[in-house]
């Protein structure tokens, strides 16, 4: 009978492959075996300390077996070699600052990390350590920064470990769709915890307060537009005078000041459809962009028409008419704020305070959605519907009439 049964194991069929303890019953191995198309017999052994873990390792290998992205003997390809050429053909599918991005988190984190194994073998576990130590230690220390003398890192934040492992994630995607890999190692990966962080935002009083101390700032018409428009500062910084219809009150987002691929600043088309988009002008607004109007003439008018460099009819300009530098505004607002002794908040704030202000009013999250270009009205109630307690009020009064 024990003749019988070693004679059944011995004929497994192709690709079932087998599991047995070590001689030294230090640990547990598993083969698999199958035929090449061309007729060349391959075989894999893997390893563990339990038989649970090589049963599924041999169970990856038998759904690569299935698909057909098992690497070749000696041509296995490293994490690092495939992020290395796929962020290369990333370059053109993608806006410039979105590769940029996806860039640092290739090149200082995934690679120093994960580059080393190979791309067949990486598994959701590798990509959770690698999670875990970002966010605990920060990330390895490159060879040429350790030359300038840098000896460490602080860590990531858990929202900034989740957007390098979704970067990892679409790279895995396209490795799945070309046939490199049988599985999403990234996409399995369990995404870090990140905590609610509400929206830093003016209210009212302080938004009346930061007006009313930069009436004659350079930049105080521009900060006027941004807080009762909601423009993202590159909307703001693209928009040009055909776009404003100062007669019908209305401002159309048509182009936006975005990075370019020299590393400068170019117009290009807003970052997605629903970014195009025309909305009423507030009497604020108004008012500012003929203030902006007449501030830029009288700046033409002083820098002469040989001098005046502006070429695309933007709202917003230097003295001599060159596009404004978003760090430059960003730097601006800082010292503006500081000196109204306002808290301190990014310019992308007065976009919050303009959408937490309508909030307040009473304006429906669709309208107020669409009016700030967002892809959809989740987004919208995720970010700011629950920073107005106001709102919170409004709601059990509103239950009350209903009850009683």
């Amino acid at each position: 009978m024990g003749e019988l049964t070693a004679k059944t194991e011995r004929r497994r069929s192709p690709g079932e492959g087998s599991v047995y303890e070590t001689k030294d019953r230090r640990g547990w191995r598993g083969a698999v075996t199958w035929t090449e198309p061309d007729g060349r017999r391959r075989r894999r052994v893997v390893s563990g300390e339990t038989s649970k873990i090589v049963r599924d390792k041999l169970d990856d290998l038998r759904r690569e077996l299935r698909l057909g992205t098992i690497a070749p003997a000696g041509k296995a390809v490293t994490v690092g070699e495939y992020l290395t050429a796929w962020i290369d053909r990333d370059r053109t599918r993608v806006r410039p600052s979105t590769w940029k991005g996806r860039e640092t988190h290739v090149r200082c984190y995934l690679i120093p990390t994960l580059g080393r194994l190979s791309l067949a073998r990486l598994g959701s576990p590798d990509v959770e350590r690698a999670i875990a130590g970002w966010i605990a230690s920060g990330r390895p220390v490159t060879g040429d920064e350790r030359k300038r003398g840098r000896q460490g890192h602080a860590p990531v934040s858990p929202l900034t470990a989740r957007h390098i492992r979704a970067t990892l994630r679409r790279a895995l995607a396209d490795a799945v769709r070309d046939g490199l890999v049988g599985r999403n190692a990234a996409g399995d990966a369990r995404p870090p915890y990140v905590a609610h962080r509400p929206v830093a935002y003016l209210d009212a009083p302080l938004v009346r307060r930061l007006l009313e101390a930069t009436v004659a700032d350079d930049y105080g018409n521009l900060y006027a537009v941004a807080v009762s428009t909601g423009l993202r500062l590159g909307e703001m910084l693209g928009l040009a005078w055909p776009d404003v219809d100062l007669v019908a009150g209305t401002l159309t987002v048509r182009r936006s000041l975005a990075m370019a691929r020299d590393g400068g600043w170019a117009l290009a088309q807003p970052k997605s459809t629903r970014s195009r988009r025309t909305i009423p002008l507030p009497g604020l607004a108004r008012d500012a962009l003929v203030r902006e109007s007449d501030r830029q003439a009288d700046a033409r008018a002083a820098a002469g028409s040989a001098s005046w460099q502006d070429r695309d009819g933007l709202v917003f300009t230097d003295s001599v008419g060159r596009p404004l530098r978003p760090e430059g505004v960003s730097a601006a607002f800082q010292r503006a704020r500081e000196a109204a002794g306002l808290p301190h908040v990014p310019f992308h704030a007065l976009r919050h305070s303009a959408a937490t202000l309508m909030l307040a009013e009473g304006v429906p999250l669709a309208v107020i959605s669409e009016w700030l270009g967002h892809s959809g009205i989740a987004i919208t109630a995720s970010s700011y519907a629950a920073i107005v307690p106001a709102l919170r009020r409004d709601a059990a009064d509103a239950m009350d009439r209903a009850l009683r």
